[in-house]
This record gives C-alpha cells, structure tokens and sequence, in this order.
C-alpha cells in the first residue's frame, strides 16, 4: 500500500445562512433558529480543505546502485512521485523541492523551476489523455500509485486529478537515507504545503547469489543510465546476458538463425537455493523479432517499439517468453526469462538447490536475440513488482579496477 502523506491549506469560509421562504407557518421559527445559528457560529469549528496528498511508486523505498564503486559515489533513481488534489477547490502546483537527507540534515536538494514544472507537467497531462498508463500500470505499481478515479493532469488539478513527476535522477557523493518532496501551491487564493518522505536504501540483496550461467558473459544490459532496463522499475536492477566470440559479436554468419548465436542454449542454473513458484513453457520462438540483414539501427529500433506494444497487449507470456520464477525467502524472487522452448526441467512447488539447472537460454517473447534477462525482485510477480540490486559472488569482472557491482557492458567469468 502506498502511505499517503498531506498538508495544511486552511479554512473554507462561513457557509451561508438559506433565506425562509415567505408565508410559511413556520417562517418566524425559522428566523430565530437562523439567527441563534449565526450566534454560536463562531463557536463552531470552520471546514477545511482536503490537504494534497502525495504518494511514492515504488512506496516502500528508492533504492541505489554504484556509479563508481571506488569512489564510492551511487546513482538514485526517483521512479514516480504523484501530487494528488482530494478536494473540490482547484490546486495549482507552483514549486516542487526534492532534497536528499541523512540523519535529518539536507545532503543535497533539487528545485525544479517553473519552467520544469511546466514540461513535467505537460508529459503528466500528455500520459493521462494517451491512456499508456493502463497499457504499462506495472511502471507505475498499477491502482497503487493512483487509485480508481485518480487520472494524471496538468499544473492546475481538479478534484482527484495528479501532477506526476518522473525519473529523477541523482548522483550520490555522500551518504543519505531520505528522500523528501515538498510541494508548495495554491488553492482559491490560499497557499498549501505538502511533504512526503522515501526511505533510501544503498545495500544491495539480502542472499548473495551465483550468476546463473557458467563460463564468460558479456552483460550487455545492466542497472547504469544508458540502458533501458533502469528506466522501467520492475527490471530497474536486471541483466540481458549474451556471449560474445569472433569479431565481439554476439552470433557467427548473418545472425538471422537462433543456432548462429553463441549464447544459445546454454544451461541455465539456480542461482540460489528456493521453490519454484513459476514454470511457463510452450511459447515459440520468432527469429523475424531479431535484427534482420537489410535493417538499419534506427529502422530496427522503430520495428521493435511497434512490435513490443503488441505483445504487452498479449500478456506476461508475450514479454517474459518461457520463464521461470523462484522464492528464495527474505521477500527476494528471482527471474529467468526467454528461455528456449520445452528446456524448462522444474515444476510448480520444487525446491531447488543453488546451481541446479533449470533450463536453456533461449529467445522467447520480446527477445532481441538469445539471451537470458535474470532480475531479482520484492514479489512474486515479474512485472508488478520493484527491482532489487543483485549481490553476485564466484564472478570475476577483468576489466574492474577492485571487485565491484556488476555493470552494464561488463566482460565477466562466472564459475
């Protein structure tokens, strides 16, 4: 559940009095019960507005990942803050604060000018006409971050309308276990001030796990800014993991055969101990997903963007391909995706051992090109879910100045 926190916007002013109507037999009765209602006025408490709320997605914490593990300094991505007007009365957003603290003393804040204001919430109001935000409800922790009725808008929200605000990023040079959004505002003339805290989290899994492939890697994709995974909050911390061979490339001949592909069906192991709680197979595999010969990069890319729509609109099958999910306790579950077809060798309900094998790496659903995606995550669902950061150990990175968190691009050997 999303923990909503608000603020103070004052009273409303005196409701008044109705007029009786003339020649009701009650008229005078009515008068006197008028005028002793405006006496005691005063002496009743004045309505208030509904205060702005704020909720966080994800609303348990915002976790780091290391930019630069030598020089200690984390990366911190703010996935989606939404201010939300409960009231009737219009709310005008006019300054946004997002600071950094640790131990209640400000590390480091961000004000977003009027002139941001104005773009973030543009994007917001262009989210909520597009209706994208149904089509991908897991980047925004579906009805958690706006409940039914709540529809994202503008600068100026109506009642149950919401400013969102999304990925902000921030780089870490000291320590801080805080996040706050201030909000500064207008209703009816009246300013209000709204404050929402985050936990900050910089430690990585609570189990250390193998890497569930064994040999050299190339973690092509990975949790830094310049791939897509940090950008979407389920496989904000995951890895797209290929092999590479002559040339640096990932596949011999033209690439358009699974088989051309060095990666492929490679077992895939357990990369802790846990219970099976996903076994999907059955989904085919489909090389026109692949780069073809003839495409350039950008004809490649605008294909793909159009062909990913389609296939979140068929389901978690359409995206994951054949997959499997484990429970390693702790609220920690593991995911392999894009499995080859019928490689999938553990059920529903099997306790594995670390290093079992599960499978083999395949290219099923929105695959690119064989590879396997491995992510760890809060619950055990692959989408509706917040990534966690993965601690690895038995890997060697040789291109490393000291052992550190796996990044994307990294050449690395897993024994």
């Amino acid at each position: 559940m999303c923990a909503e926190q608000n603020g103070s916007t004052g009273a409303m002013p005196p409701v008044k009095h109705p007029v009786p109507l003339r020649g009701r037999p009650d008229a005078l009765a009515y008068v006197a019960v008028a005028y002793v209602a405006a006496a005691l006025l005063p002496l009743v408490p004045q309505l208030a507005l509904a205060s702005p709320l704020i909720r966080f997605c994800p609303a348990a914490q915002v976790r780091t990942y290391p930019l630069e593990s030598l020089r200690e300094i984390q990366g911190l991505l703010l996935q989606n803050v939404a201010i939300i007007n409960p009231d009737r009365s219009a709310l005008r957003v006019d300054a946004i604060t997002v600071a950094l603290l640790h131990a209640g003393a400000v590390q480091e804040q961000r004000f977003l000018s009027t002139q941001e204001i104005a773009g973030i919430a543009r994007r917001s109001q262009q989210l909520g006409e597009s209706g994208a935000m149904a089509l991908i409800s897991f980047q925004f922790c579906g009805q958690e971050l706006l409940e039914p009725g709540e529809r994202p808008a503008g600068q100026t929200l109506a009642q149950h309308e919401a400013l969102l605000v999304m990925q902000q990023v921030f780089a870490l040079n000291a320590p801080a276990d805080t996040l706050r959004v201030h909000v500064t505002g207008d209703v009816d003339g009246k300013p209000v001030e709204v404050s929402g805290d985050l936990p900050i989290r910089s430690d990585l899994s609570k189990i250390t796990y193998r890497f569930p492939l064994r040999g050299v890697w190339y973690a092509g994709v990975g949790p830094t800014f310049h791939t897509g995974h940090r950008w979407v909050l389920p496989e904000e911390f995951a890895f797209d993991i290929a092999r590479l061979g002559k040339g640096g490339l990932t596949h011999a001949g033209n690439g358009t055969r699974f088989s051309d592909y060095y990666a492929y069906g490679s077992p895939v192991y357990a990369a802790a101990a846990g219970r099976v709680i996903v076994a999907h197979d059955g989904e085919q595999e489909d090389p026109k997903a692949m780069r073809q010969p003839a495409e350039t990069q950008e004809m490649y890319v605008k294909r793909l963007q159009a062909e990913q729509e389609t296939r979140l609109k068929t389901g978690l099958g359409g995206i994951a391909g054949n997959y499997l999910m484990l429970d390693h306790g702790n609220g920690e579950y593991s995911l392999y995706a894009h499995l080859k077809p019928s490689s999938v060798l553990v059920r529903v309900g099997q306790s594995v051992r670390e290093s079992e094998p599960l499978g083999r790496l395949g290219s099923s659903g929105n695959s690119t090109e064989p590879h396997l995606h491995f992510q760890l995550c809060d619950r055990p669902a692959p989408l509706q879910c917040a990534g966690i950061p993965i601690a690895f150990k038995q890997i060697e990175i040789p291109w490393a100045d000291l052992p550190r968190p796996l990044q994307s691009g990294d050449v690395l050997i897993a024994r």
